[in-house]
């Protein structure tokens, strides 16, 4: 059992170390070492005979008690700072949008001929010739809305634009725009334009912009999001000088867009990215089949019949299924010759069907439709 005496060394040597880290400003070290202190300072007030000297030890056992309760209250409260800004430095590092040139071209958005036209005019001829748009005073800028069921190549078409007019792509990650907190959905979308006006020539692309654009409701966050997604679109897009900011977005569903974002002056042009026609799913086949081992004939014509109502995503996983089954025979050697054929398919066919839904494809037209006739 150690006597008084060592018990009092130990006190020393530990109170000392709690002195030397909280100088330091060492919070969690002076903590644990103020902790053991106690520990000592306990044993020797047990030790000592009744009177004033255990009465003081009692007193300073105490004392250190509360110090080292305070202690551990500041310990929490540097933790919890640490793990605030941790957060915070992790959501400065962590950006709404991603920059860079596409490699994406016109030449990798199979047909869809009207819609490239329409992006051409709108788009791309306006920075190629400024000065003939001038003189026949076409309007430039304004936003372009490309609307259309998924997977039909809204998002390509957009790469492509950036690549052809060798701006930088801004693609905004809808999904990280949004936050809980009161505000900062709106300084983000701020924060968005921003900097993409710090640069010449740039095109901002926001996916799913019903996401954020929707229909407000006046309990609800669109009603403090529409208008400044609004007030930086207008502010962009009254800009003419220079033209270096295209806004382009794309939507599944335009129908739950708030009407402000339609009108004149905004996304002046909506133009719809329908499913691809026969022509173009096969194209998308012999694109996706472009290198690849294949075994006999293989009856584009009747893959491009079997693939109607498929969106042009879908059309590239039956390609991808049919290498796949064509891989695994090799693999598994269960035939020497290696190549996709026109079973692999028929397999595929199987398997992989259509993602459209029916009901969304018929409101897509109707609404479609509607736009025409107004227009």
């Amino acid at each position: 059992m150690p006597t008084k005496q060592a018990l009092k060394e130990t006190f020393d040597r530990w109170y000392s170390k709690t002195l030397i880290h909280l100088a330091k400003q060492e919070w969690e070290e002076a903590r644990l070492c103020l902790n053991s202190a106690v520990r000592a300072l306990a044993d020797i007030t047990s030790k000592a005979p009744q009177g004033e000297s255990k009465t003081v030890q009692q007193d300073w056992l105490f004392d250190l008690a509360a110090e080292l309760e305070r202690l551990e209250k500041k310990t929490e409260i540097e933790k919890v700072k640490e793990k605030l800004t941790e957060k915070r430095d992790e959501k400065e590092d962590k950006k709404p949008f991603e920059i860079g040139v596409p490699d994406i071209t016109f030449d990798d958005v199979v047909g869809l001929e009207d819609v490239k036209r329409s992006v051409f005019f709108k788009a791309i001829y306006p920075r190629l010739y400024p000065e003939l748009y001038a003189k026949y005073k076409m309007k430039v800028g304004g936003g372009l809305l490309l609307y259309g069921l998924p997977g039909t190549g809204k998002t390509m078409i957009a790469q492509a634009i950036a690549h052809e007019t060798k701006g930088k792509f801004f693609a905004v990650r809808c999904s990280d725009i949004g936050s809980k907190w009161f505000g900062e959905t709106e300084q983000n979308i701020r924060a968005i334009f921003e900097e993409a006006r710090s640069y010449e020539n740039a095109v901002l692309f926001f996916d799913e912009l019903e996401a954020y654009a929707g229909k407000r409701r006046d309990d609800s966050a669109m009603s403090r999001v529409v208008p400044e997604f609004l007030t930086q679109l207008q502010g962009v897009l009254d800009d003419e000088r220079k033209n270096k900011l295209l806004v382009i977005a794309a939507t599944n569903r335009p129908w739950d867009i708030d009407g402000a974002f339609l009108r004149p002056g905004r996304f002046d042009d909506k133009i719809f990215v329908p499913l691809p026609r026969k022509e173009s799913r096969i194209e998308i086949v012999r694109k996706k089949m472009e290198g690849v081992p294949i075994k006999g004939e293989i009856d584009y014509e009747k893959i491009g019949e079997s693939t109607n109502g498929y969106n042009g995503a879908d059309v590239a996983y039956v390609c991808d299924k049919a290498k796949e089954i064509a891989l695994r025979r090799v693999i598994e050697k269960l035939e020497g010759d290696e190549g996709v054929t026109m079973n692999d398919f028929s397999d595929a066919l199987l398997v992989v069907k259509s993602s459209v839904n029916a009901e969304d494809e018929k409101r897509m037209r109707l609404w479609d439709g509607s736009q025409n006739d107004f227009e």
